[in-house]
């Protein structure tokens, strides 16, 4: 028995012909004829009481017909359901800890693989391994190894800040520079929020910097770079998304917290979904 014939014993009871279900189905009538025979033989029972130019179900065929819709209904929403899990699988959930690594990702890997759509968020705190443990998202992008139960974390790519400053201050010399080292002014940063801007703000207020930090939305602390003279940051992935003007230079930061290597964790159940990520990621190459 398989869902033709199921699907086929469905249209006779519904049409009450052999040679207008024929017709509906595109068939012969002995071709049907002997579908339904084969079917009643496997059932060991009959389906229909006949006359010359009709056929009606009996109380057996009745009772046949409450089951097969049940099952054809059941096989339309396994196919449903089939289906819904398998646009999930091409819809990854990544969270990020900086807007730069971001920015670098999500256009690159959409790219490449245009067949998968990317929900992305913003992700600062500690609570990795419960995000992915409770599914919330299938990949986050730290700053750190996260070690925890059924989780994997590897190596993705390095980030470091720079200190955007003029071409003609007494700072662009220099090779690298501290965030201890830079003297008492004001020091742009766009509020995009992230991992390096809570590093930043953290440096200032334990190592007491006469640093006052002007945080603006993204588009001002463009134009307050290109017009004026204050200093401000940049990290190595968000460089692409800037536009410091042709009058600066950008100064490598030389302090731990500033200076980081990204890792991709994963469920280890989920590897499977998100293998294409971590292919991707793999060939991308500082």
């Amino acid at each position: 028995m398989d869902v033709t014939q199921l699907e086929y014993f469905k249209i006779i009871a519904e049409t009450g012909s052999l040679t207008k279900a024929a017709e509906a189905l595109h068939i012969s009538q002995p071709a049907m004829s002997a579908m339904l025979k084969k079917f009643e033989e496997e059932l060991n029972v009959e389906l229909f009481d006949r006359s010359p130019n009709r056929i009606h179900l009996n109380q057996t065929g009745e009772i046949a017909l409450v089951h097969v819709n049940n099952i054809l209904q059941n096989i339309d929403r396994m196919k449903a359901d089939l289906l819904s899990a398998a646009q999930q699988n091409l819809t990854l959930r990544i969270a990020f800890c900086d807007p730069s690594i971001r920015w670098f990702c999500v256009p690159r890997f959409t790219i490449a693989h245009p067949e998968i759509t990317v929900q992305d968020d913003p992700y600062e705190g500690t609570e990795t391994v419960k995000l992915l443990t409770e599914r919330v998202y299938d990949i986050v992008i730290t700053p750190e190894n996260v070690c925890g139960k059924g989780i994997s974390s590897q190596q993705f790519l390095p980030d470091q800040v720079f200190l955007s400053v003029p071409k003609d201050s007494k700072l662009a010399n220099l090779e690298s520079i501290s965030i201890k080292d830079i003297p008492a002014q004001p020091l742009l940063h766009p509020q995009i929020g992230g991992y390096f801007l809570s590093q930043i703000e953290k440096l200032i207020i334990e190592n007491n910097l006469p640093l006052t930090l002007v945080r603006n939305e993204f588009n001002t602390t463009q134009y307050l770079i290109r017009t004026t003279r204050f200093l401000a940051t940049a990290s190595t992935w968000s460089k692409d998304a800037r536009n410091d003007g042709t009058h600066r230079t950008l100064i490598p930061m030389n302090d731990p917290e500033l200076n980081i290597i990204y890792y991709i964790s994963y469920l280890k159940t989920g590897k499977e979904k998100v293998k294409k990520f971590l292919a991707w990621a793999k060939n991308q190459v500082f």
